[in-house]
């Protein structure tokens, strides 16, 4: 039983036809992707990939550099408020520059207030300027207000 078994699967006419049909699958075109049509696919893969890639990098540089321009911005408004909270007459003997905790999380970070003249006696123009360092750049933000003798809103 062993050898028919073995005959059966065997025989001439099924080694010829398996042989017959190799190479007449080898006869006829193959269906699939040629080496050309792949590599084409690759490169266009590749330049979606970096054209998507640089705009994921460009777009956490701008949230970078708007939140510290937003920081900055913050650091300014508030130092304009103290000084809004003092005596007219102390207004004028503030330095020309100020302290904030926060300017140590900008790199290079200084605040400078400026007091000049305004278009009246008794009215002076606040300048608050946060400066610091944005790659290789120098970066500023100003707060101006006029603060008069008699107070905010006041004729």
């Amino acid at each position: 039983m062993d050898i028919s078994l073995f005959e059966r699967f065997f025989n001439e006419e099924t080694c010829n036809l398996n042989v017959g049909k190799t190479i007449q699958n080898q006869k006829n075109p193959q269906k699939g992707f040629s080496l050309i049509e792949v590599l084409i696919a690759i490169f266009i893969l590749g330049i979606v990939s970096v054209t998507l890639i640089s705009v994921f990098i460009y777009g956490f540089n701008v949230v970078f550099r708007t939140r510290q321009v937003i920081l900055a911005t913050q650091i300014a408004q508030e130092e304009v408020e103290l000084v809004r909270n003092l005596n007219y007459d102390d207004i004028l003997l503030l330095g020309s520059t100020y302290n904030h905790d926060s300017l140590s999380e900008l790199v290079n970070g200084a605040g400078a207030l400026s007091i000049e003249n305004g278009p009246g006696d008794d009215i002076k123009k606040l300048t608050v300027s946060v400066t610091w360092d944005y790659r290789g750049t120098n970066m500023r933000k100003d707060v101006v207000t006029f603060i008069t003798r008699e107070g905010v809103n006041k004729k």
